[in-house]
């Protein structure tokens, strides 16, 4: 906390340029995504308006009702961009100024790790996780096609100990769910789209400045340094918790997670379930003290973790309702604890190698 409140005393005149900033893009991002939201309102009820009124509808259009609702539309799109290419500019130099704050943290966190505002966790490396589930392609290339797409950019990338390290925000959006078979489901397309835009107003773990992206928030690629031949996944159980001894049954029916792997650790199997290639792998790295160590990280981080072992890396997502690297939008950067949590996540992510124990020479090959 002394490091922190020092940081901060250090960045005030950056920190005071932030929120003014900040307060601008607030504004015009959330009258953007409410404009987005009536749109995808209007998209989804309308079919519905359509058929049960269609004789009003076409009486509309041929009177003077007509005239003044396009009149309308049209003030409506005008105002739509008008906000967000406001919220765009402001936006630009919101995260230029988010950045110089960014490196002098990481810096006095520990010292060599860099920060890339450009770069980006490519899609490729978010794919070889195995982390975002994929479905049944309807046609094409399987192994070609690009399933998932990073909108985040930025990212950090060093040394802790001896362990190489790579964490970045990422804004991903699964494209495989419209390749798939399941959009030829009648209305399960709208819905599904429906949903990612209208669940972050009613979601505490979702904000509305993330609407429309599947997953958004940390991921990190962490050197494993041990020889890992099949691949295993951990994820988190809400399902266990919810449907208990039954939860077994309905997780081993999913084919795309490959083998599910049944652990004997109580504590562990409460928060998450594991799929896997290879059973004798995935308990040969799944030890019970490792396991103890990534419950422990769990509760320190008071977020549902993903993590996965894949070509002998450590990949792990969290999800972050801010996204990661970002000030905390809806807090005032001078008066709140926004910076300090900010650093407080940083200090979290860095701090997974240690809290894992990835730096002792029992994981070197």
């Amino acid at each position: 906390m002394e490091n922190s409140n020092s940081s901060k005393k250090a960045l005030l005149p950056l920190l005071h340029q932030a929120e003014k900033l900040r307060k601008k893009y607030r504004f015009y991002k959330t009258g953007g995504n409410l404009f987005i939201l009536t749109f995808v309102l209007g998209i989804f009820f309308l079919p519905m308006i359509t058929y049960f009124n269609n004789q009003w509808i076409t009486e509309v259009s041929r009177n003077s009702s007509g005239v003044i609702f396009q009149i309308l539309l049209v003030f409506y799109w005008v105002l739509y961009f008008v906000f967000m290419i406001k919220a765009n500019r402001i936006g630009v130099k919101y995260r230029k100024v988010e950045g110089e704050i960014l490196q002098p943290v990481l810096d006095r966190l520990i010292p060599g790790l860099k920060y890339s505002p450009i770069k980006q966790i490519t899609p490729a490396q978010i794919t070889e996780s195995l982390l975002i589930p994929s479905y049944s392609q309807v046609s094409g290339n399987k192994d070609k096609q690009q399933k998932v797409y990073n909108m985040g950019s930025g990212f950090a990338s060093g040394k802790v100990g001896d362990t190489s390290i790579v964490m970045g925000d990422v804004k991903i959006i699964n494209q495989s769910f419209f390749g798939s078979y399941f959009m030829y489901i009648p209305f399960l397309t709208h819905l599904y789209f429906a949903y990612n835009y209208i669940r972050p107003w009613f979601s505490k773990d979702h904000s509305v400045d993330h609407m429309g992206y599947s997953f958004f928030g940390m991921f990190v690629i962490i050197d494993f340094n041990k020889k890992i031949r099949g691949n295993t996944i951990v994820l988190p159980d809400k399902l266990e918790k919810r449907a208990g001894y039954f939860a077994k049954i309905i997780q081993s029916l999913k084919l795309h997670r490959k083998q599910l792997i049944n652990l004997e650790h109580t504590e562990f199997e409460k928060e998450f379930v594991v799929y896997g290639t290879d059973q004798v792998e995935a308990r040969y790295i799944l030890s019970t003290a490792f396991m103890e160590r990534i419950v422990a990280l769990k509760r320190k981080m008071e977020r549902p973790i993903m993590l996965s072992f894949n070509n002998n890396k450590l990949y792990m997502a969290i999800q972050h309702p801010n996204g990661f690297f970002c000030l905390p939008q809806h807090k005032n950067l001078i008066t709140s604890n926004a910076f300090e949590l900010f650093v407080e996540n940083i200090s979290n992510a860095i701090g997974i190698v240690e809290d894992l124990n990835l730096d002792t020479k029992i994981w070197k090959v």
